[in-house]
């Protein structure tokens, strides 16, 4: 219904029953009356004027031949006008004339009775009998006559029209008459209509406007009748039954109401109650942190001497192997128990909500890189395929912080390769949204592993759990790793979520790990590709994702690139490949790569590269075949150096030299300052040391009294006795406001608090930096070239200079030692030093073996010393131990007996190996012996 049908539906009541009543009944009848008043009406005057014609008609012809006659008198006598018209006047006899005339077509008047200016007619129409035609308010008629002459006359006559009207007064009068008696019975019926339905109704109606919670108990009168006086009677019962529920609902609130104010007083009590464990849940918290920075300092306190004392043994030159392999073992030890303490506080960081993300700007390509490099070695143990692709749109440079970002893709890749027994592990980086300023990018960690039960994902992200409780026992670690992923990631306005890679494809196995983070856009680098259309690369490698990765790189290159499809058709293609200097080939490591490389060099004489882990190709193999590594898994970086042909290593950096440094070390745990003084030892700086903050103090302040210069640098631990570190600080500095700011001594804070605001609170005291224990000699370095880099000049140490023209370098290959070393010449001398002292202690356990005929044991020996070999540039003992020790394991794999032939191969073997064990000593001691 339309906005004015509804208006006009209220303004009328229609809605109520008088309006409805009206709105049903009178309204037809008033259009049935006003439409039978019409009808009436029109068929009266219709009858009226067809009546009023009809007598024109007879009068006309009654006085035709008359007509006739006269009118042929006044033609033939005109002086007998007169008398005719007397004749004529006869006519008025007739009822309702009111005048007539003879005249012809043009208006001419012959003769004439009536009223006067009768000579004014209407026009005549050529017919013979015509009418009526309306002139002042009357009706004309006429009939054609004969004259005289033939000319046509016409008798018309003027009927009056005032019976006609009153005929239709009349009838309009009777009509009137029978509708006010028709209305009139209608307003009897409604009246009846009304006293017999609607005043009950609306008495009813009052009567329940009336009630009210407190009249619902009332009588009701009944006074209508029928149907209406049920329906009362029906409403009073209900009313009734309302007052009964009513009171029973009132007396059911009041209980409830009581019950509610028991429950209420209850719970004030249960709030107070609340209010007390909460207060003390807030101090147990303030104690937890307080604790956890305790235990942080407790427990950091001696790992950082035991990890100083375990670096200085194993710079010992006269450990044996066994001892060095004990330290290595206490060392990886140590290092794990500081990894499960950081765990544990980063999440108690987390929790406390003190842990801050740093920002600055970093590589984000270069530092995923080093994540897979660093963890590349456990990967290729298990013989792990690792690939790494990086989205071209994603800016070189964003803001963020590197070490948290680093902290959770470590978490992730570890995971993958610790639950993955072989198979690959792919890292992805793509852009997932680009804003002005930011960007989100979507990180993802795809493995071939173990996967994960529907059970085992609702509890993957919780604190303290693994999502199989038996892996616990087999890969170890706190379940903290994603926990403390998922907070970074939160912090980092970003998401962490796990798929099951068998949802994706059911030919799949194992589950992929993602994560996004919001980074600031470094806007000052911009990302430029290297061009090489000028080279043609070769490649065939086994792994599918690092294929495509290498394809989709050497795209954006320009780089002319062809893919062979298996060895065979490598080999093909290598007859016809041009040796020229602007190609290169590409090849994987895998099954035998000694052979591989020696049939490519028969064929192909170019620039060649193996892909392959660091650990698993042989420099000395390399550098015979004339090949380059290309490490897995593959970076930008690392192809761009190929392509280009720039050097692998980068010259070594000029060592640190201390001399004419002087540090005070203030610690009140021993070991501790034994160990910083070590450490500064080696880097030729003098310290002085303190066990206390007083101690420290009196040493300053003597060495002011006797106008010396007091230090270069303070390392202060924190918590000590009597005189805190900070406490000793604030004395420190006061002490120098009373030299006119004359000195300014640098006090770097040697702490093992953990906590995020712990910074802030050194650095407010008067500190100048912070360190956390266990300190690493890389930290020491790094403060000393930061503190004190205007106090001395940093100085190149002289390094001992060792001809080694005259070896063998099939027996000891030096510059590879140095190699495998990071070029650190002091850890290759160890590390060959470590493999010499070991050869009695091997070769007696082999001779004991073959005499027990243990075989099994003796293949475990072989590949131990095997791995050892790995670590020194000895091409001719490691291929000598490598050959002994697949012939041994011969025995395993085959799942046969020992004979007579076996044995002696054994003991032929063995002298052999014997006889290259002698030729590296003899070697090695000429360098230990020009390096000591």
């Amino acid at each position: 219904m339309s906005n004015f049908n509804k208006k006009l539906s209220k303004r009328l009541h229609l809605n109520h029953a008088y309006g409805q009543l009206i709105a049903l009944i009178f309204v037809p009848i008033m259009v049935l009356t006003s439409v039978g008043t019409v009808l009436v009406l029109n068929e009266t005057n219709t009858s009226a004027k067809s009546q009023q014609r009809h007598a024109a008609a007879a009068l006309l012809t009654r006085y035709q031949h008359t007509s006739e006659n006269l009118l042929k008198v006044v033609e033939l006598r005109p002086d007998q006008y007169d008398h005719a018209q007397a004749i004529m006047q006869s006519m008025f006899a007739e009822h309702n004339l009111q005048r007539a005339a003879i005249l012809d077509n043009q208006g001419q008047v012959y003769l004439s009775i009536g009223y006067r200016d009768t000579r004014f007619w209407p026009k005549i129409p050529n017919l013979v009998f015509f009418g009526p035609i309306q002139h002042n308010n009357n009706n004309i008629y006429g009939l054609s006559i004969q004259s005289s002459n033939n000319t046509p006359k016409w008798l018309v006559v003027e009927m009056d029209n005032q019976p006609l009207q009153l005929a239709r007064y009349r009838v309009f009068t009777v009509l009137v008459i029978t509708g006010l008696i028709t209305l009139l019975l209608l307003l009897l019926c409604l009246n009846f209509y009304s006293r017999r339905w609607i005043a009950p109704m609306y008495e009813i109606r009052m009567q329940l406007q009336r009630l009210n919670a407190d009249t619902l108990d009332q009588h009701m009168i009944i006074n209508s009748t029928g149907e209406l006086r049920l329906l009362q009677r029906d409403i009073a019962n209900m009313v009734k039954r309302l007052h009964f529920s009513f009171l029973e609902l009132k007396e059911h609130t009041e209980q409830t109401e009581d019950d509610l104010r028991r429950t209420l007083d209850t719970l004030e009590v249960q709030n107070i109650t609340y209010r007390q464990a909460r207060d003390q849940a807030i101090s147990a918290n303030q104690a937890k942190s307080v604790f956890l920075a305790n235990i942080s300092h407790e427990l950091r306190t001696p790992l950082n001497s035991i990890d100083g004392f375990i670096h200085l043994m194993l710079r010992q030159q006269n450990l044996s192997n066994e001892q060095s392999l004990y330290l290595q073992t206490i060392r990886k030890s140590s290092a794990h128990l500081l990894a499960l303490i950081n765990d544990v506080l980063d999440f108690s960081k987390i929790d406390a909500g003190k842990l801050e993300l740093e920002t600055a700007s970093f590589d984000l390509e270069e530092a995923i890189f080093d994540v897979m490099d660093m963890l590349s070695p456990l990967a290729a143990q298990k013989h792990i395929d690792m690939a790494f692709y990086f989205d071209d749109l994603i800016p070189p440079q964003v803001i963020g912080d590197v070490l948290r970002f680093k902290q959770i893709l470590t978490n992730l890749i570890s995971n993958a390769i610790k639950f993955t027994p072989d198979g690959e592990i792919i890292v992805r980086v793509r852009m997932e949204q680009d804003d002005i300023g930011q960007c989100l990018i979507h990180f993802s960690v795809q493995d071939s592993g173990i996967g994960l039960s529907g059970t085992d994902r609702k509890k993957l992200f919780e604190s303290f759990s693994q999502g199989d409780a038996s892996v616990t026992r087999q890969f170890g670690g706190t379940g903290l790793g994603l926990a403390i992923s998922k907070q970074l990631v939160h912090l980092m306005h970003g998401q962490i979520g796990f798929e099951d890679n068998q949802e994706r494809a059911p030919t799949e196995k194992g589950s992929t790990f993602w994560f996004t983070a919001l980074f600031q856009v470094d806007e000052d680098h911009q990302i430029a590709h290297p061009q090489f259309k000028h080279l043609h690369v070769v490649s065939f490698l086994a792994h599918p994702a690092t294929a495509n990765i290498l394809r989709h790189y050497l795209e954006n290159y320009q780089v002319q690139h062809t893919e062979a499809q298996s060895i065979l058709d490598l080999f093909s293609r290598l007859n016809s490949l041009k040796t020229a200097d602007n190609t290169w080939l590409i090849v994987d490591h895998s099954g035998d790569t000694e052979a591989l490389l020696k049939e490519i060099r028969s064929r192909y004489t170019g620039n060649l590269a193996v892909y392959g882990y660091q650990m698993a190709l042989e420099p000395n193999m390399l550098h015979e075949y004339r090949a380059r590594p290309l490490y897995q898994p593959l970076s930008r970086a690392a192809l761009i150096q190929l392509l280009s042909n720039q050097p692998i290593f980068e010259p070594e950096h000029e060592q640190f030299n201390g001399q004419g440094l002087h540090v005070l070390a203030v610690d009140d745990h021993l070991p501790n300052l034994i160990v910083l003084e070590a450490l500064l030892g080696e880097l030729n700086v003098k310290t002085t040391k303190a066990l206390s903050g007083q101690e420290a103090l009196s040493i300053i302040e003597n060495r002011l009294e006797r106008d010396k210069k007091p230090f270069d640098i303070v390392f202060m631990d924190i918590q000590m006795p009597v005189m805190s570190g900070i406490d000793t600080t604030r004395a420190i500095r006061s002490l120098e406001s009373t030299l006119d700011g004359k000195m300014r001594l640098p006090i770097i804070a040697l702490t093992a608090h953990a906590l995020s605001d712990e910074k802030q609170k050194l650095l407010k005291v008067g500190m100048d930096d912070y360190v956390t224990k266990p300190i690493q000699i890389e930290q020491i370095i790094q403060i000393l070239n930061e503190w004190t880099k205007n106090n001395f000049a940093s100085n190149t140490r002289p390094e001992n200079t060792i001809l080694m023209d005259a070896l063998d370098p099939t027996i000891l290959d030096w510059q590879q030692s140095l190699q495998l070393a990071a070029n650190k010449e002091d850890l290759a001398q160890d590390l060959l030093r470590m493999l010499v002292d070991s050869f009695d202690t091997e070769l007696n356990e082999m001779q004991q073996l073959i005499e027990l005929e243990d075989f099994p044991q003796l293949e475990h020996v072989l590949h131990r010393l095997y791995g050892a070999t790995r670590y020194v540039g000895t091409p001719k003992l490691q291929h000598v131990t490598g050959d002994f020790e697949q012939f041994v394991s011969t025995l395993r794999k085959e799942r046969r007996r020992a004979d007579d032939t076996f044995i002696q191969n054994v003991s032929d073997r063995f002298e052999e190996l014997q006889l290259s064990i002698r030729e590296v000593e003899s070697a090695a001691q000429q360098i230990l012996n020009t390096a000591s």
